[in-house]
C-alpha cells in the first residue's frame, strides 16, 4: 500500500499549495491565464533537475505523444479551474471538482486501459472517499450550486485532468518513472508557452506586476506543490491502473489537512481564511472526516 501513503502524503502539501492559491488569486496574480503561465514555465527547470539522475527518454513518437497529452491537459485543466474559482466560488467549484475527477477517472480507465473492475471493498472505500470529499467542501447546497453555469469549469477542468492521469498511467506503463515524470513536466511548460501565442495573454502575462517578495512567496508554493506532485505522480506509477481512480477520491484528504492548517492561521489571526468551525458546519465537517476515514480504512484492510 505504499501507494496509498504516497498519495496522502501528495495531498498534504497540496494542501499547503492550496493556500498559497488562494492568496494569489485573490491579489497579486488575479489572472488565471497568468498564473497557469506562471506555474507551467516553473516546470522546465524543475525537471532539468532530473537530469543528473539519469534519464532512458523514449524513441517511439507514440509514446512522446502520450507524453505530451499528459503534460498539456494538466496545464489546461489548472486553467480551466482557475477561471471557475474566479469567476465563482471555491467552495462551488472544489467539490464540484473533487467529485467529478474519480468518476470521470474512473470511467476513462475503464474504457481505454480496460482495467479490472474493482473489488466490492474497493467500490465501498471509492463511494465512501467520495462522499466525504464533497461533504467536507460544501458550505451551502443551494440549486445554484448545480447549475451549468457554475459547473462548467469543474466540469472541463475535472475532466482534463482525468485524461491527465490517464495518459499519466500510460506514460508509465510504458516508461521509467524519471524519464515519464520528465516528459510530462516538459510537455507542460511548452503548454505553458501557448499562452504567448494570444495576444491578450501576452499582454497580461508581460504587463504583470510583481516583487521579489511575491515572487519569492510564489515559488516557495511551487516548490511545496512539487513536492505534492512528485508523490502524487509516484504514487500513479506504483499503483495498478484500476487504483488510480481512488487516488483521485482521496481528494478528501487534502481538504482534512487544509482544515487543519487554517485552524492554525487562525490561531494567529482570527481574520485570516475564515472558515465555519461551529453548529452545523462542524457537524458536516465532523461527519465528512468519518467517511473519509472509514474509506482509508477499509483501502488499507
Amino acid at each position: 500500500m505504499t501507494w496509498l501513503l504516497l498519495a496522502i502524503l501528495a495531498y498534504f502539501f497540496l494542501a499547503i499549495v492550496s493556500l498559497f492559491d488562494r492568496y494569489f488569486l485573490v491579489g497579486p496574480t488575479p489572472s488565471p491565464k497568468v498564473y497557469t503561465f506562471n506555474v507551467a514555465i516553473l516546470w522546465m527547470p524543475f525537471s532539468l533537475l532530473l537530469i543528473p539522475f539519469g534519464l532512458n527518454l523514449p524513441t517511439d513518437w507514440t509514446i512522446l505523444l502520450v507524453a505530451l497529452a499528459s503534460g498539456l491537459t494538466r496545464v489546461f485543466a489548472i486553467l480551466f479551474l482557475m477561471q471557475g474559482i474566479i469567476k465563482s466560488e471555491v467552495s462551488r467549484i472544489v467539490p464540484a471538482n473533487g467529485a467529478l475527477l474519480p468518476i470521470f477517472s474512473f470511467l476513462l480507465f475503464l474504457l481505454f486501459l480496460k482495467t479490472d473492475s474493482l473489488g466490492s471493498l474497493q467500490i465501498l472505500a471509492f463511494l465512501l472517499l467520495l462522499a466525504g470529499s464533497v461533504l467536507i467542501s460544501i458550505k451551502k447546497f443551494t440549486k445554484e450550486f448545480i447549475s451549468f453555469h457554475i459547473l462548467k469549469y469543474p466540469i472541463i477542468s475535472a475532466f482534463l485532468f482525468a485524461l491527465s492521469f490517464l495518459a499519466t498511467k500510460q506514460l508509465f506503463l510504458k516508461t521509467d518513472f524519471l524519464s515519464g515524470f520528465f516528459l510530462t513536466l516538459m510537455a507542460g511548460a511548452a503548454g505553458g508557452l501557448l499562452f504567448l501565442l494570444s495576444s491578450g495573454a501576452r499582454k497580461e502575462i508581460f504587463t504583470q506586476k510583481t516583487n521579489v517578495k511575491i515572487s519569492s512567496i510564489f515559488i516557495l508554493g511551487q516548490i511545496l506543490g512539487g513536492l505534492g506532485v512528485v508523490a502524487q505522480f509516484y504514487a500513479i506509477f506504483l499503483a495498478s491502473a484500476n487504483q488510480v481512480p481512488l487516488i483521485n477520491a482521496l481528494e478528501g484528504t487534502r481538504y482534512i489537512f487544509l482544515m487543519f492548517f487554517i485552524f492554525l492561521l487562525s490561531r494567529w489571526n482570527s481574520h485570516l481564511l475564515k472558515e465555519e468551525m461551529k453548529g452545523a458546519a462542524l457537524i458536516q465537517k465532523i461527519a465528512a472526516v468519518l467517511l473519509i476515514i472509514a474509506g482509508l480504512a477499509v483501502l488499507a484492510a
